[in-house]
């Protein structure tokens, strides 16, 4: 059974918020080797890319 906490964040986190959220770390992986050139973000690529592509899995809640 999840937390109170982790509930909230769920309902907080929608489909919409997780798809930006993604978006925005891969502006950020982009645009951190451009600015700086001998850093690398390529870590944030996997959650950039777990966000991005969860926010297209439609919601199925309260359809079961």
């Amino acid at each position: 059974m999840a937390g109170k906490k982790l509930e909230a964040f769920r309902e907080w986190f929608t489909p919409r918020r997780r798809l930006w959220a993604g978006i925005g770390l891969f502006a950020i992986a982009i645009a951190v080797p451009i600015v700086s050139p001998g850093t690398t973000a390529a870590w944030l690529v996997g959650p950039a890319a777990v966000f991005f592509l969860g926010s297209l899995i439609p919601n199925t809640n309260g359809r079961r």
